[in-house]
């Protein structure tokens, strides 16, 4: 395990400091970024697992202390109700969705993956 200035800097590290609710949420993101868009090169960035697609961040898994976000870097350009916006001028492409029931919304997470990589490809 490497550490930078005591920042997380490897998948095992972020994963390890998560509660097993949390760590169940994620893994299951995990395993469904890489069904759904299997080319995606998974990395920790600032912290939080982070999917890079053709060299650009794609999507992040961002934990807080009572929830589990999935943001996308494009999510403006999506239609879902689920997707959300922090209104901060400087992410204004910046959508995530609030994975409290990862079972309930596995199938709509898996078309917005989807969708999102066909965008990045266009962009």
């Amino acid at each position: 395990m490497v550490k930078v200035d005591e920042r997380i800097v490897d998948i095992e590290d972020t994963l390890n400091r998560l509660e097993p609710k949390q760590k169940e949420t994620v893994q299951n993101l995990r395993g469904l970024i890489k069904r759904a868009v299997p080319e995606t090169v998974e990395i920790v960035k600032h912290g939080n697992i982070t999917y890079r697609l053709d060299d650009k961040d794609f999507v992040w898994i961002k934990t807080y202390k009572s929830n589990v976000e999935l943001e996308f870097f494009m999510g403006a350009s999506l239609d879902s109700d689920l997707l959300k916006s922090r209104g901060e001028e400087n992410q204004e492409s910046i959508r995530h969705v609030n994975v409290g029931d990862f079972e309930k919304l596995k199938a709509e997470l898996t078309g917005l993956l989807k969708e999102a990589a066909l965008l990045k490809g266009k962009k």
